[in-house]
């Protein structure tokens, strides 16, 4: 009987097996020998591919995609950028992280991968901060211009603000002053909107109200700035003129990452007036005495003192101008620790400044910290904080200011009150006043004494922050509670001793002070913010809506107190108690706080039409009740061009959207809390009697029925990317009108009140365009990138209740005419001839040839106050700027340029018998030098006058930065357990190209004389490292 092999079927695991009852160690065998085959073959077609995927300057990048092409075989690297992944032999993998240009990899061997990642700026421009969010930028329907905070590190300056000048187009930065510790950049959005109300942007620091300047740079992720109504709007009343949005950098889900950074600079002036030598000024002073018909001020055997030095005490030859300035040197040292997990995320840094100022007597200390944290205590729940604050010391010159509006200040001082003919110490050790002439009614300032003499500073504290609470609602819906705060503590210390001076024959010079007096000045600031947002994203197919609406209100409170003591015990006690008489105290307190309710609503089609509308209604306290509210809404559309069917791809035209908006913004920023009520000042003496009383009186005329002063803007706006966006550019059309401005027109003293009452009056138009221009490519490992911005703007006064005798000093107010437009007389040349002087028939008996000529403006033939007319324009034609960049392996290449074209300046140097002259005095008119810069010397009552002859062209084009870097090798960096180290060079207002000699050409519309404190050109040498 034969046996028969019976099988029968199992299940195992979802697997059918069969089972020999008969044979089941051949079945096993067979089984076996499949499984080695198979797992033979599949190892010979598989790999196990590790790696490492960083940047470009050597840092990991944790959480990059790593994935088999084709499959859905993927990963993310580790903390350390880091991966490990199992592929098929001959696979490709696609490396991609945000901000960075996307690689592909053939898989030919198992050898371990080095993956480097470029920048790809265009991804890391594809969102842009908002009002109160984020937005792609394709999206954007407003007008809108933002920065990366890498663009502005490694340029070593104290005032961050001044390293956004130039870079945005639109945006004006002026760095009028660059005193350390007072070096705040005044910045301007697309032109003036108000005479007398305020003209400073909104500036919010993640969110809280607070300034650029001392935030350091390295701190910084992105600046955005906000142009137009559709995308200001949200913000409201404190918008008008603009909202400058900076984000500071956060932590990630990685490893602690350390980052310290250092540089030493050194900084000099950029302009260094080549003043005369003594005797050639005394030459100068003969010829001018002579030619107001006097007599020599030196005599010869003076002059020759002068030049063989024989009598230094008497007859000097000092240049006050290299006495009063220095080489100064400037330290930055950052760190900064980042990092975090996917519950809870933190950065924290601190950086210190130290700057000696480049005038004598002058420096500043600061210490910056700030600490953010995010947490994610849920899936729907996430909590943090922000919190920034410095603590700085500015030292400032005590017995004259270093730079001021008026005569005191230092800088101009020299120009002014000095004289090369005095020596700085005398031979006796004495301080110089005096020269050989010995008259005190001729004492200079030494500006050597004044910057050792008497102490000045301030000392300030500064603590903002806030804490948020974000709760997702349902899917789409969250609701974010912000609560914020300021604390600002300013006080200052000038303390004046006694003094006194002798000349070199032991006499008492006449400026002395004997009684010493000593001022305390603190000064405290609280601001609160409490913000309530909700947001709802939903999509319906491929229409796409987010709604926004929020309440915020404000509150700020200001104190300053003042006390004065004089007559203390000697010079090293200086404190209050300790002052004997005349002690003195003054105080005040204001308050201010707004309430607001706000909403948008955006909308797009497949991301090709665009809508978005935006209303805020705000409450000011500086308005009475009956005008305490107001609405303010905008709207703005966009068309995505290329997104429709009938674009057809391109290889040239990659992208193209056109934008416009429109809307209308309040403001009430005018410095005055209480313009609406009457209040009664104090100090106001009374005589009744014969005798002196305490009194009060009205000083300050007031308005109860002011009102908002409401700016309308409109924005038309052609974004293009072209070439795979190798190519962007912007183009955008504006125009921004105020109505109903607030000023404070002039009042007849008659009225017994020293302050006029503010009116809404009036209406301002400023019309202008912007373009920006911007390459990015790269060849090999050479990456490169060039951009081109320029702006122009036009600003006119359109009605002022038709005022026509607005004047202050140089400027008027007119309309049909600019801001403050230059008003003085018209010079017509300089007279060649008696007989010239004749035929131009004016009735001054002192003319002679040499002297101005002026037009006659009004046919009396008299030159006076009636034949001023508008000469000039504050307000440049153009703003530009560009920049070059380039990176190839380690080493990096920038250099950025900013520029003003068609600004109208007062040159006021050499036009009075007082003080220092420039070498370019002597080039003035004589019979034998017709063709002269200046005229003959004397007269000053003609040639001395306010005319069109001394308002020069001040364009330039000024060498902002220049940057050479490396970056060592990962290579080197492994051995040293870094990510990244780089070296560089930095050079700040390096080279200036203009026509203005002996004079800065970037300052202030009123600085004639160049009174504010100079700018300086800044060389430094830094380090980067990331561990």
């Amino acid at each position: 009987m034969t046996n028969k092999l019976h099988e029968t079927p199992i299940e195992q695991n979802g697997l059918f097996l069969l089972r020999n009852r008969k044979k089941p160690k051949l079945v096993l065998v067979a089984l076996f020998l499949m499984a080695g085959i198979f797992a033979s073959w599949s190892q010979r077609s598989k790999l196990e591919i590790t790696g490492k995927v960083s940047s470009y300057s050597g840092l990991p990048l944790p959480g990059a995609s790593v994935v088999e092409k084709g499959t859905k075989n993927g990963l993310q690297t580790d903390f350390d950028g880091e991966f490990r992944i199992v592929v098929n032999t001959g696979a490709t993998l696609q490396i991609t992280y945000v901000g960075y240009k996307s690689q592909e990899i053939q898989i030919v061997n198992n050898k371990p991968l080095n993956i480097i990642l470029e920048d790809d700026v265009s991804q890391l421009d594809d969102v842009v901060v908002v009002g109160y969010g984020k937005q792609k930028k394709e999206n954007l329907t407003g007008a809108v211009a933002s920065i990366k905070g890498r663009e502005l590190t490694n340029v070593p300056v104290p005032s961050t603000g001044a390293l956004i000048q130039g870079r945005l187009p639109g945006v004006v930065v002026s760095n009028f002053s660059q005193q350390p510790g007072a070096d705040d950049p005044q910045i301007r959005i697309r032109g003036i909107g108000s005479i007398t109300g305020g003209n400073t942007p909104l500036i919010l620091v993640d969110g809280i109200e607070s300034t650029i300047s001392q935030i350091p740079a390295e701190d910084i992720a992105s600046v955005t700035v906000l142009k137009d109504a559709a995308s200001a709007a949200i913000y409201g009343v404190r918008a008008a003129n603009g909202v400058v949005l900076i984000t500071t950098k956060r932590g990630g889900e990685n490893a602690p990452q350390v980052s310290f950074s250092t540089s030493t600079s050194f900084q000099s002036p950029i302009v260094e007036p080549d003043f005369l030598d003594s005797w050639d000024y005394a030459r100068i002073r003969n010829e001018w005495s002579i030619g107001n018909g006097g007599q020599a001020v030196y005599s010869d055997a003076d002059i020759q003192a002068m030049r063989d030095g024989s009598q230094p005490d008497l007859w000097a030859n000092t240049d006050w101008f290299d006495v009063a300035f220095r080489t100064a040197p400037m330290q930055k040292h950052y760190v900064a620790v980042r990092g975090g997990s996917n519950k809870v995320s933190y950065s924290v840094s601190m950086e210190h400044l130290n700057q000696d100022g480049i005038l004598k007597g002058t420096s500043f200390d600061r210490t910056n910290f700030r600490t953010n944290i995010d947490v994610n205590v849920s899936k729907n729940f996430k909590t943090g904080m922000n919190v920034y604050g410095y603590r700085s010391k500015q030292i400032e010159t005590a017995l004259f200011p270093a730079s001021g509006s008026g005569d005191n200040g230092l800088n101009y001082s020299i120009r002014r009150f000095t004289r090369p003919t005095v020596p700085v110490r005398l031979s006796n050790g004495e301080w110089g006043f005096l020269d050989g002439r010995g008259t005190d009614d001729n004492a200079i300032r030494n500006i050597e004494w004044i910057s050792q003499t008497g102490k000045d500073f301030t000392e300030r504290y500064r603590v903002e922050g806030q804490v948020y609470a974000e709760l997702q609602l349902i899917e789409g819906l969250t609701f974010k509670s912000t609560l914020g705060g300021v604390f600002n503590n300013s006080a200052r210390t000038k303390f004046i001793p006694t003094y006194e001076h002798f000349d070199i024959n032991g006499g008492l010079v006449s400026n002395n002070n004997v009684i010493n007096s000593l001022l305390n000045n603190d000064n405290k600031f609280v601001r609160t913010v409490f913000n309530n947002v909700l947001k709802y994203n939903k999509s319906l197919g491929e229409h796409n809506f987010k709604v926004l609406l929020g309440q915020s209100s404000q509150f700020e409170r200001t104190d300053f107190m003042s006390v004065t003591a004089q007559d203390f015990a000697n010079n090293e006690l200086f404190e209050l108690d300790a002052g004997v008489t005349n002690s003195d105290f003054s105080g005040w307190a204001s308050e201010f706080a707004i309430q607001s309710l706000f909403g948008r609503l955006n909308y797009d089609y497949k991301g090709k039409y665009l809508f978005e509308a935006n209303v805020r209604r705000d409450g000011s306290s500086r308005f009475s009740k009956d005008n305490r509210y107001g609405v303010f809404p905008s709207f703005s559309a966009g068309w995505n061009i290329t997104e429709e069917e009938f674009v057809p791809d391109s290889k040239t035209l990659t992208y193209a959207k056109l934008r416009g908006s429109w809307g209308k913004l309040g403001n009430q920023d005018f410095n005055n809390n209480y313009p609406f009520a009457q209040t009664l000042s104090t100090g106001q003496n009374y005589i009744i009697n014969g005798s002196e009383v305490g009194g009060v009186a009205v000083t300050e005329l007031v308005n109860s029925d002011l009102t908002w002063e409401t700016s309308v803007l409109t924005n038309v706006g052609l974004d293009l990317g072209l070439f795979s966006n190798k190519v962007q550019i912007n183009l955008d059309y504006f125009e921004k009108d105020c109505e109903d401005c607030i000023v404070r027109l002039p009042i007849p003293s008659t009225l017994g009140a020293s302050a006029a009452p503010f009116q809404n009056v009036g209406k301002i138009s400023n019309k202008g365009w912007e373009a920006n221009i911007t390459y990015n490519n790269s060849i090999g490992e050479f990456n490169y990138s060039a951009n081109f911005n320029v702006s122009q703007v036009k600003n006119k006064i359109v009605d002022i209740d038709g005022l026509e005798d607005w004047i202050s000093g140089n400027t008027i107010n007119m309309e049909g005419e600019p801001i403050g437009a230059y008003y003085a007389l018209k010079s017509l040349g300089i007279y060649q001839t008696p007989e010239e002087v004749t035929e131009h028939g004016i009735n001054d008996a002192n003319l002679a040839p040499g002297d101005l000529k002026y037009e006659d403006l009004d046919g009396d033939g008299f030159i006076n106050g009636d034949d001023r007319q508008i000469i000039g324009n504050p307000f440049p034609k153009f703003n530009y700027a560009f920049n070059v960049s380039a990176q190839y392996k380690g080493f990096d290449l920038s250099a950025f340029f900013q520029g003003i074209e068609g600004i109208d300046r007062f040159y006021w140097y050499n036009t009075e018998n007082t003080g220092n002259f420039t070498r370019d005095i002597l080039d003035y008119w004589s019979v034998d030098n017709t063709d002269a810069r200046f005229p003959r010397l004397g007269n000053e009552a003609n040639n001395s006058q306010f005319s069109s002859f001394y308002l020069r062209d001040a364009s330039y084009l000024r060498l902002k930065n220049l940057n050479i870097g490396y970056s060592l090798p990962k290579s080197v960096m492994d051995k040293i357990f870094a990510e990244s180290l780089r070296v560089y060079f930095s050079g700040y207002n390096l080279l200036t190209f203009t026509s203005e000699e002996d004079y800065d050409p970037e300052r202030a519309t009123g600085d004639d004389r160049n009174r504010q404190y100079p700018g300086a050109k800044v060389i430094s040498f830094g380090l980067n490292i990331t561990f």
